[in-house]
């Protein structure tokens, strides 16, 4: 009988222990069951249509996916935080055993109509691919958190390229709604960094989050503004520093002998190595001049150019070298390559040598009379076409690598001055 007993008590125990264990079940479908009767998901929650639905939001990033410069793209995950008022999502927590909070999948209530303004593609409704989850409070209050990868327009300035840094907006539009409806309060206005994973190419700068009304065309829009600065480490060892180590190189070309007969080869495979890294660096930009053209593209045209005419001023030089000696040089390049070679330097200023000449005349009553004639030497220094080759090289290579200073010194300052 005592077993009986024991037996009896634990069943009655056991009893109240999962009725108070399925009670709060059973309050969650009664509550479920009585929000649901006669609601409308496609009314917003408000007691008089002319009350104004007012709806918080935080933008959190988790991680930027991509950013195409070429066809202008940016892909970004993120989720919003979402809260409004319903009033038919109200309810008394004691009548239903202290239930606290409820969930509803989204599709069967209520929620803001957002699509993504500034798209690449199509526009695509917040939540709409994915059932998320709506969570209400006993006094109306939802929470809805929905998420997504999100493909926008995004226009690339290119002209600090790799120094660059880019601006990005992404927009949504309230969509269907005046804004006399719906009005968009942002809650912080920068964007939420606490699960951001940072990207390997740009760094995040800057972030900005702003809601915005717009009377005229009736629309409540919400902007986030990203910007971003690349990282260059990679396109420095990769592209700047083989594009000044090959522009240095063309200026070595005048070094070469002339006899060797590698000086227009040597000229051709520098600008083809320039022309080269023209389009590679072509490849990686967007084909538009707006806002601003790259200035890297405008190095390498410059760079492009110079090679042009140094390989030109290679074949003059080595016009030089095979001119024939009998040629007459003209007194004016004569000059110049005594000024170059500094033939005048090195020597002790000599007078110019003269030697007296006798010549005979005859005169009346048949007398001869002897004249002594002064002439001068005529010393034009020893300078042959060799020496205007020569000193052509010196000049043009000079000019070679003031004008490869310029270039790059100008291409360092506007991008240290940015």
């Amino acid at each position: 009988m005592a077993g009986l007993g024991v037996i009896f008590l634990w069943t009655i125990l056991s009893s109240m222990i999962l009725t108070n264990i399925a009670q709060p079940i059973d309050a969650s479908n009664r509550l479920s069951m009585d929000l649901m009767k006669n609601y409308n998901k496609r009314i917003r929650g408000v007691r008089d249509m002319k009350e104004l639905t007012i709806l918080h939001f935080h933008f959190n990033l988790v991680r930027i996916a991509e950013y195409d410069e070429v066809n202008g793209k940016l892909s970004i995950v993120g989720f919003f935080g979402m809260f409004w008022h319903d009033f038919r999502m109200e309810w008394n927590s004691s009548q239903y055993n202290g239930t606290g909070t409820i969930l509803f999948e989204e599709k069967e209530v209520w929620r803001p109509f957002i699509v993504l303004g500034s798209p690449q593609e199509e526009f695509k409704r917040l939540g709409d691919d994915d059932n998320f989850f709506v969570r209400y409070s006993p006094a109306g209050y939802a929470e809805w958190y929905p998420g997504d990868i999100w493909a926008t327009a995004c226009t690339p300035d290119v002209y600090m390229y790799p120094y660059d840094t880019q601006s990005c907006e992404v927009l949504f539009v309230v969509w269907g709604y005046a804004v006399s409806e719906i009005a968009a309060r942002a809650l912080s206005d920068k964007v939420n960094l606490h699960v951001y994973t940072a990207h390997g190419m740009w760094d995040l700068t800057d972030t900005s989050v702003a809601a915005d009304s717009d009377p005229v065309r009736q629309l409540t829009t919400i902007t986030i503004v990203l910007e971003m600065k690349r990282i260059s480490t990679f396109h420095l060892i990769n592209m700047i520093l083989p594009i000044v180590l090959v522009g240095l190189l063309n200026n070595l070309v005048f070094l070469l002998p002339a006899q060797s007969g590698e000086r227009v080869g040597y000229s051709i495979t520098v600008l083809l190595a320039i022309a080269v890294f023209q389009t590679i660096a072509s490849d990686n930009l967007p084909t538009v001049s707006k806002p601003r053209i790259s200035l890297l593209c405008i190095k390498l045209l410059i760079d492009l150019v110079l090679s042009a005419l140094v390989m030109t001023l290679t074949i003059v030089t080595l016009y030089f070298y095979h001119m024939p000696e009998t040629r007459r040089i003209p007194s004016c390049v004569v000059v110049v390559t005594k000024c170059v070679l500094c033939k005048n330097c090195c020597k002790p200023n000599k007078q110019k040598s003269k030697s007296e000449k006798y010549s005979e005349s005859v005169v009346g009553n048949g007398i001869v009379i002897k004249e002594s004639v002064l002439e001068e030497d005529n010393q034009q220094s020893n300078v042959t076409w060799t020496d205007v080759g020569k000193s052509s090289d010196i000049v043009f290579a000079v000019f070679s690598l003031l004008t490869f200073l310029a270039s790059n010194i100008v291409f360092i300052l506007v991008v240290a001055r940015n």
